[in-house]
């Protein structure tokens, strides 16, 4: 089982060489939410659907998944024997 983990958007702009100014004139997003999205990195949740895939659409993203880490949580007992 996995839940979502904290957000990648710093490091998909930096690896993309793209700011935060670029972004919200693609998306239509403030930068200020831009920037929330960013340091609040250790609140999952707190992008929408809908700006989730507005955001991986305008970054060209493969999948909006990418947009924050799947992090693997330990198994109980009786899932494990079910796999």
């Amino acid at each position: 089982m996995y839940e979502v983990g904290k957000c990648r958007l710093r490091e998909i702009l930096k690896a993309k060489k793209m700011t935060q100014v670029e972004l919200a004139a693609l998306t239509g997003i403030s930068k200020q939410q831009i920037n929330n999205y960013i340091n609040r990195q250790h609140i999952v949740g707190v992008m929408g659907l809908g700006t989730l895939r507005t955001i991986a659409e305008a970054l060209k993203l493969d999948s909006p998944y990418e947009l924050y880490e799947m992090v693997k949580i330990a198994q109980s007992p009786e899932e494990a024997a079910s796999d």
